[in-house]
């Protein structure tokens, strides 16, 4: 409500014009008088007309709150202690005998009074006092802008206050709906691909393989002077064949059309000694990594699809039980061993292969899970998530991804972010929390691994981390003994969601920070600028922090013991000491919970190693972050192929081989990116060690076969970069004997002798692409290279590595920034 005063003249605007002259001392006088006489009329009776006094009436006497008796009652009460009404009734009376501020005016009369009391400053005056200021902060705030801007940096975004002051005017109104939502700035822009055989464009960020893939191939036509079909990218998947794991790609003579696969209901009916074969593999495999079920549970309904009635063949249906098989055939066909006479890197996808294993029963499970969405349960998340599974082992990574989306909005739907029921169980609350933070993580690596937004805001997220006692753990998976003190199985679960929360943590700082960049500095990318990217790097290190906190705090009885005194967790590039008397699921936690670390501090050092121009100064640690990159690729690709070689705990698993061609494809972009360094040599050959690795990995998957032959025309394609380099080098030197090379000559050195030394069709490239098409590169060429998308990996992460010494692993940054360990 809004009081109008008329005649008050407190309330009416002050006309009065300040002046630098002096001010008569009459004047001032008189003024003082005035407002002496204004206060003293706000406290005396009204006078009437004729100038005689009036009387004022007794006013109702008014309590700032009723006791509990009297309120309860619509009783009048009073100020008293007891009140009347208590001590007539002879009760105990709740009235605290205090009175507060009875109305606005008042209120506003004791605060004029109030300050005018502590102040020898006319009231009339503290108004202008209060704007004075406030023009003098907002003169200083733009003074510190204006500074931060000329040093490269960005001041944070204003917010609006939350309890604003009453003497404050209100913020203009914004031409831009968007700006009090931080919208409209500019960003790091990443790539609009088309895959095969769609032409409607996906976006990936620059963060994300697919970006590297761009940058990686751009580079490469344009250094070699070749056309985009002339080498072989990326490896054939189940995508380019079929729309899903269910529906076929044909093509017609003018546009291509797809054609739904025939469906029959008894593709469907196994035996239940076969569906009960294929189901132990579960318990071992992901059971114990994505722990969202509990056996003794799972087993119960299971046996009561069985129960009478029962169909005339097989049992009845149920979404998770058949996506559980499908993904149980998926994984159980890997040790089938294919049916082929082609050599190692001729293998390709066909029809029968083990990705799209079980696909009838994943189509029932679709089919069943569609009259479940309107009034979704737990078993309907249950299922999301194994589709998921499902669908990125099959390399259908958008249709996978879609997938997580939808178990993020029935986790929402069914309140699964929040703090659990009160009513509910223990066993049913941690089940809960763990399905919310399998989804989470599931999501989070997504967006993380493709550059995309992230569907989950933390501020909603009220969830506790799941537990991991051995009471619990007994509930859950009593099949799972084991002999370890400090942990159980559920253990690698509750550290992987504590690795993705760190991980995003600095993936999202380090988001925000290029974009503050790039706003301060009016650029579309980093690269190229030697001062915003070092500012970056630097950033970067300094963020890592939580990443380093969680390496410290991962149990001993989780981390795969090294030899020769090598430590876990580091890039020192020490073998594996296997452990043969552990389960083997608790090998296999301990192997993916380090692969996963090491993948994901893979991603977040692979964008400093750039194809554009390199600038002149020094970038210490842009190019320490560079190097690191490098060795958590070479230590991803020595342990596979240790692993593959010794055991079988890696076999048939998808994300080994999606974790080995992000390492593969990271240290065929170091080479490129820096063709003479000390690491340059050991980085190609490890990359005869990645192409062993998919050649074992062939036996499961045709994919990895196809990988392989990609990654030898890659390899090929760095010998030649390499050997043009060389030749480039010792042809200079013969027509010019008195220069001296450069101690250690960097990417755009490369690019000046390629340009100097070709028809005119190289050119510098600084690496930008955006929809638009106005970059420095080539558009419909950068364009054309991405016809093809690349299976990755939203499941898997990575970790920051402890800084090693050696010439080879120059990890410089920690020590510049005293936070080494």
């Amino acid at each position: 409500m809004f009081t109008t005063f008329a005649a008050d003249p407190l309330h009416q605007e002050d006309h009065v014009t300040a002046s630098n002259s002096p001010t008569n001392s009459s004047t001032q006088k008189r003024q003082a008088q005035h407002d002496h006489q204004t206060l003293a009329r706000l406290n005396s009776p009204i006078s009437a007309s004729d100038g005689a006094a009036v009387i004022p009436r007794p006013k109702r006497s008014q309590v700032a709150r009723a006791c509990e008796w009297c309120r309860m009652n619509r009783i009048k009460c009073d100020d008293k202690q007891p009140c009347h009404a208590c001590r007539s009734r002879g009760a105990e009376c709740s009235n605290a005998g205090k009175s507060g501020l009875r109305s606005l005016p008042t209120a506003t009369k004791q605060v004029i009074l109030s300050a005018f009391a502590s102040s020898s400053r006319c009231p009339l005056t503290i108004p202008r006092e209060i704007e004075r200021l406030e023009a003098r902060v907002k003169e200083l705030e733009s003074e510190l802008n204006d500074s931060r801007k000329n040093k490269g940096l960005l001041t944070p975004q204003a917010t609006p206050q939350d309890n604003p002051s009453p003497f404050m005017a209100p913020p203009s109104s914004s031409l831009d709906p968007m700006e009090s939502h931080q919208g409209n700035q500019r960003q790091w822009q990443g790539i609009w691909t088309s895959a095969y055989p769609s032409r409607e464009p996906c976006f990936f960020g620059p963060t994300s393989v697919s970006y590297f893939i761009a940058a990686l191939r751009s580079y490469i036509t344009s250094s070699l002077q070749l056309s985009h079909s002339d080498f072989q990218m990326e490896p054939s998947r189940a995508r380019d064949f079929l729309v899903n794991p269910t529906i076929s790609r044909t093509h017609s003579a003018e546009e291509g059309t797809t054609l739904p696969e025939e469906y029959e209901e008894g593709e469907c009916i196994l035996s239940r000694a076969r569906e009960e074969s294929f189901l132990a593999l579960f318990w071992q495999s992901y059971h114990c990594t994505i722990p969202i079920l509990t056996e003794v549970g799972f087993r119960e309904h299971y046996e009561s699809l069985w129960t009478l009635p029962a169909p005339p063949i097989g049992r009845k249906a149920s979404p998770l039980v058949d996506i559980i098989l499908a993904l149980c055939m998926q994984y159980g066909m890997t040790f089938v061993p294919p049916n082929h006479s082609q050599p190692n890197f001729m293998v390709e996808f066909d029809s029968e292969d083990s990705s799209i294993a079980g696909r009838t029963l994943y189509r029932r499970c679709q089919n069943l899970l569609s009259t479940m969405l309107e009034t979704p349960t737990i078993m309907t998340l249950q299922c999301q998530i194994f589709s998921s599974v499902y669908l990125n082992n099959a390399s259908f990574v958008n249709l996978s991804h879609s997938n997580v989306a939808l178990g993020i909005r029935t986790a929402h739907i069914l309140g699964l972010n929040q703090k659990s029921r009160s009513h509910s169980s223990r066993a049913e609350k941690e089940l809960q929390q763990r399905l919310w933070w399998v989804v989470y993580s599931m999501e989070s690596n997504a967006s993380m691994t493709t550059g995309r937004p992230s569907l989950v805001q933390m501020s909603q997220v009220s969830c506790a981390l799941p537990a991991d006692d051995r009471e619990l753990a007994q509930l859950s998976g009593p099949s799972f003994a084991s002999s370890m003190k400090d942990i159980t199985w559920l253990s690698y679960h509750v550290h992987h969601v504590r690795l993705v929360l760190a991980a995003r943590a600095t993936h999202v700082a380090f988001g925000n920070r290029c974009t503050q960049v790039l706003n301060a500095s009016g650029q579309e990318h980093f690269h190229g600028n030697a001062q915003n990217t070092e500012a970056l790097a630097g950033f970067l290190a300094q963020n890592l922090q939580g990443l380093r906190t969680w390496v410290r705090n991962i149990p001993d009885e989780l981390k795969t013991e090294r030899r020769d005194g090598g430590n876990p967790y580091t890039t020192d590039r020490s073998a594996i000491q296997m452990d043969l008397e552990a389960p083997q699921w608790l090998q296999r936690q301990r192997l993916l919970l380090e692969l996963t670390y090491h993948d994901l501090m893979m991603n977040l050092y692979r964008p400093f190693i750039t194809f554009a121009k390199a600038p002149s100064s020094s970038m210490p640690l842009a190019n320490s972050h560079n190097i690191s990159c490098l060795n958590h690729a070479i230590t991803i690709t020595n342990f596979m192929l240790q692993m593959l070689k010794s055991s079988d705990i890696l076999n048939g698993w998808y994300e080994a081989y999606r974790l080995q061609w992000k390492a593969a494809l990271t240290m065929v972009g170091f080479i490129f990116a820096n063709p003479v360094c000390p690491p340059t040599p050991t980085a190609r050959r490890t990359i005869n060690g990645a192409i062993e690795v998919f050649d074992i990995l062939r036996n499961n998957f045709a994919i990895a076969g196809s990988a392989a032959n990609a990654t030898r025309n890659l390899a090929a394609k760095a010998d030649a970069f390499l050997d043009l380099f060389r030749t480039g080098s010792a042809s200079a030197q013969q027509q010019n004997p008195a220069t001296k090379p450069a101690s250690l000559p960097t990417t755009s050195m490369f690019q000046g002798f390629i340009s100097n030394n070709s028809s005119g069709s190289s050119k510098s490239n600084p690496f930008h692409m955006n929809r638009d098409g106005d970059s420095a590169m080539d558009q419909a060429a950068f364009s054309g290279s991405m016809g093809e998308g690349l299976p990755m990996d939203p499941f898997v992460g990575s970790e920051w590595p402890s800084p090693v010494t050696g010439a080879e692993n120059p990890e410089m940054w920690s020590s510049l920034l005293g936070g080494g360990e």
